[in-house]
């Protein structure tokens, strides 16, 4: 009895002891829809409620990334990313749990942070355990030895996919190359030797320095009950101890560059690319403003300064331009892609001759309004998708605090000329940049960066009010009876049919998806490319607007219109707002009805196009897939569904002319077959007017035939493809049967591919043995393809993989799959992916895109927007013995068609 007493004793203590350190956080401030609170520990938190949201996110961000490596530590902050997947002493396996919950989860790291994130349909259960979870996993990881030696082969091969790629490879050097000190010449994934040598013991001690409360900000967004919020913050957080020790932060500051400098890398491949990269501005730096501005006004399609004299005059195939948002001084980088025609020595002196004008260029003030009305879009954009924000908001946050985004919005609304025509002056010197050799000179202006301390950031931001807060969205049920509810349908009198999704977004904001269904076998063949490159210069003008004039007038309305072409189908794609809406449809009506084609802009198209297609003649990846549907769908040519080699797509851009394109353009397109979609609180009469007067009219000459594909039943056969000098491999898989989505053993087919590749957050059998146990692939599963109207389906799987893995990756795949159909799969696979299955499609209906697409599927092929959930009735009532069955019914090795492509001559 004293023993039972004495025991209850203990237990009483220990909630009370529990219930003293707990707290409710504590509020700070609160920011254009951003509530701020912290803990006595240290840790901040923000609340960013949205009702109309029908998920939740939960993003934590800890201060800590490659900045803070050390000697022997290059890429451990991005391995404890990784480790952090495995297992906490008190909620065990974080990756099979995330794969029962289903949505979507991920963890990123970069130069100042990492981050680790979970998108879950909004409920109370979500939150609390998504919560409890973060908490546990910040101070209970297990880190053990036995997980880090199969994870640092996982990570290499990630090392390895980003060294098949040039322009990846150039970046890194050239960042290498540009900072002497600083760690931000350190790619994030790391040192391979790094990597592979660091022991468990190392990466806990980095783990217990910098996951802790006091260097970590916790974000919780969308639709939640923020009362209940604070409370389970409070309960799993506050009892986390804040730590004795203090972070003493990174202290270097990269020197002045002495004079240009510059690098050269050699490897196989079929790309030429020219890059430069200049010292610039943290993100606190009010100058950042002003170079992201400048960026846009050298680099935009068509009114860039560089763009009009380096791609319009074809001396380059294409631009671009990247600065990361950090907290320490950054690079402005600038990559031009260069066709293999050309060459590249006489390029290089032409492209350097045009950045040493960047300081003497007449800037104007209508390149400085075009280039904030193109940044105040893009920031309009982010901010109006919560979930999205959230989690951008991962990098404000590492570059100092998340007030710094309001800044940034701010400096960028109040820029004037001087201040464009000053960075131009300060950054863009010969002597700051890193392109060429060193050139000794006696009259250099050194360019020094400005350094932001952590109080100067805290200074800045202390006081920082921001805008009113904007009109939060009416709440939105992620149902199908609500869509139902929400939904107008009608047809206009050409005979398209449209859907009018009415639901309030954020920011009033509309979005909307057209497809549309041209041609015949006979007026479509041999026209892939034409079609192409019609789409892609619908943008390039009309008879009443200029292709500046195009993007000035959307970039001033936030609003983005999108063309391109596939076979049969036609697509056109809008963003926009509730009062733009009416000036963005005109546009759309005016580019239908009246585009010009200019010549120059083909030209500068197909040298565009063919430079991406060169890059993808020795990428594996390219060639595998490419081989896979080359020989597991055998039309001729002859046909529309004929699948060119990446040569004969060059050849056939070369040859596109542009009274090709014309006579696409008049006799092809049309929406008389077509059918759209549009989300947004738009009122009914209005939406409908506009796409009448939009598309009722636009029908085309020529009389729209479906062509049905082919089914090519598939073989055994595994090809090996050598891609000399290549660090990454693939190995691509497909195996062709009959099915309709309609079958009555669709469901249970679903299922099986679920449990053996598809389902969950890496718990399927397929990634759980390639890269979970054996560590031998950094991305594997499979996917089924399905049609509505035919039958002409597959099973699909990929792996990516170290060359010297090719046969440990084939052995395992194969095993996986023959155990399967030898023994099948348990009750516990198919319990666990069912609540996977359900929960991710949940989610799924929470996105404005999934409801759009249903919406246009039920107008195309007339499918009841009920079967959506039907679909997930049936399998939730699936029995063990029908996806088992279903599995051996369809899944036959002895169909298998496999591709490798890698270098498989390394050793």
């Amino acid at each position: 009895m004293k023993k039972i007493l004495l025991s209850f004793v203990i237990c009483l203590l220990g909630m009370i002891t529990w219930a003293q350190k707990t707290e409710v956080p504590k509020f700070v401030t609160s920011i254009e829809g951003i509530k701020e609170y912290r803990l006595t520990n240290g840790l901040q938190v923000l609340l960013i409620p949205d009702p109309s949201q029908s998920n939740m996110v939960v993003n934590i961000v800890y201060h800590v990334g490659s900045r803070d490596e050390g000697y022997g530590e290059k890429g451990m902050a991005h391995l404890l990313e990784h480790m952090l997947f495995k297992s906490t002493k008190n909620m065990g396996d974080i990756k099979k749990q995330l794969s029962d919950k289903g949505g979507a989860a991920n963890g990123t790291t970069y130069y100042d942070r990492t981050n680790y994130y979970e998108v879950f349909p909004s409920n109370d259960e979500n939150l609390k355990w998504s919560l409890q979870m973060e908490a546990d996993r910040m101070i209970n990881a297990t880190i053990l030895q036995s997980d880090l030696d199969k994870e640092f082969s996982v990570v290499r091969n990630e090392f390895e996919i980003g060294e098949n790629d040039p322009s990846s490879v150039l970046m890194e050097k050239v960042f290498s190359t540009a900072y002497m000190w600083h760690n931000y010449g350190n790619s994030t994934i790391g040192s391979k030797e790094d990597i592979e040598r660091v022991k468990a013991p190392t990466l806990r001690k980095f783990y217990e320095k910098y996951y802790q409360p006091d260097n970590a900000t916790l974000i919780i967004a969308g639709k939640f009950d923020e009362n209940n919020a604070l409370k389970y913050v409070g309960q799993y957080f506050s009892a986390i101890s804040k730590p004795a020790r203090t972070l003493g932060g990174t202290y270097t500051v990269e020197p002045a560059q002495d004079g240009e400098k510059m690098v050269e890398v050699k490897r196989t491949g079929e790309s030429q690319i020219i890059s430069a990269a200049y010292h610039t501005a943290s993100y606190a730096d009010k100058d950042y403003a002003a170079l992201d501005a400048l960026n846009e006004i050298l680099t935009a399609d068509p009114s860039g300064y560089l763009y009009k004299n380096l791609v319009e005059t074809q001396k380059v195939s294409s631009i671009w331009a990247y600065s990361p948002t950090v907290r320490d001084p950054g690079l402005m980088y600038v990559n031009f892609d260069v066709s293999k025609d050309k060459n590249l020595d006489e390029t290089l002196n032409t492209v350097k001759s045009e950045l040493d004008k960047i300081p003497t260029f007449n800037y104007t003030e209508e390149d400085l309004k075009r280039a904030k009305a193109k940044l105040l879009k893009q920031i309009d954009n982010i901010k109006n998708n919560t979930v999205n924000y959230a989690i951008s908001l991962t990098e404000i946050i590492g570059a100092g605090d998340y007030k710094l985004g309001f800044l940034y919005r701010d400096n960028v609304e109040n820029l004037k000329l001087a201040d464009i025509k000053a960075a131009a002056q300060k950054y863009f010197r010969s002597n700051n940049r890193t392109i060429g050799v060193f050139r000794p000179s006696s009259e250099e202006i050194r360019v020094f960066p400005t350094e932001f301390r952590d109080e100067q950031i805290a200074t800045l931001t202390k006081d920082y009010k921001g805008k009113a807060p904007e009109k939060e969205p009416a709440p939105f049920e992620a149902s199908i009876a609500n869509l139902k509810k929400n939904l107008t349908e009608g047809t206009l009198t050409n005979g398209m049919k449209y859907g009018l999704i009415n639901k309030e977004l954020k920011g009033e904001k509309v979005q909307g998806t057209f497809r549309f269904m041209v041609g015949n076998e006979k007026d479509l063949l041999g026209k892939s490319a034409v079609g192409d490159l019609t789409a892609s210069l619908l943008l390039a003008g009309t008879k009443n607007r200029t292709k500046e004039q195009i993007r000035d007038q959307l970039d001033e309305m936030k609003s983005s219109v999108y063309f391109y072409s596939y076979g049969q189908y036609f697509y056109v794609q809008l963003v926009t707002y509730k009062q733009y809406y009416p000036k963005v449809m005109d546009i759309i009506q005016d580019i239908l009805a009246n585009s010009v084609f200019p010549q120059n802009e083909l030209d500068k198209t197909v040298i565009e196009n063919n430079t991406y297609l060169e890059s993808q003649l020795k990428d594996p990846n390219a060639i595998a897939s490419l081989e896979l549907t080359r020989m597991t769908s055998p039309y001729p040519k002859t046909s529309i569904f004929y699948t060119p080699s990446v040569q004969e797509q060059i050849d056939a851009n070369k040859k596109v002319t542009r009274e090709q394109i014309l006579g696409y353009y008049t006799s092809l397109l049309g929406a008389s077959n077509g059918f759209g979609t549009l989300i947004g609180n738009l009122d009914t009469k209005t939406a409908a007017e506009a796409l009448e007067k939009t598309f009722g009219k636009f029908t085309a000459k020529s009389k729209y035939t479906e062509v049905k594909p082919t089914f090519f039943a598939t073989a055994k056969e595994d090809r090996n493809l050598l891609t000399p000098d290549k660090e990454n491999a693939v190995a691509l898989g497909k195996l062709s049967f009959r099915m309709q989505q309609s079958s009555p053993d669709y469901p249970a087919l679903v299922m099986a591919n679920e449990i053996l590749g598809s389902g969950g957050f890496l718990s399927a059998r397929l990634p759980m043995r390639l890269r979970e146990k054996e560590g031998i692939s950094y991305g594997v599963g499979s996917y089924i393809s399905v049609p509505i109207t035919n039958d002409v389906a597959s099973w699909n799987y990929y792996a990516y993989l170290n060359p010297t893995k090719r046969d440990a990756v084939e052995k395992a795949v194969k095993e996986e799959i023959a155990k399967a159909l030898k023994d099948g799969f348990t009750q516990e696979e198919l319990d666990a992916n069912k609540k996977s299955y359900m929960n991710t499609r949940t989610t799924s209906l929470g996105m404005d895109n999934t409801l759009i697409n249903l919406v246009n599927t039920q107008l195309q092929y007339n499918v009841p927007l009920e079967w959506y959930d039907e679909l997930n009735t049936k399998i939730q009532a699936l029995k063990l013995p029908e996806v088992n069955a279903a599995l051996k019914k369809y899944i036959n090795p002895d169909d298998l068609t496999s591709v490798y492509a890698g270098d498989f001559n390394k050793k």
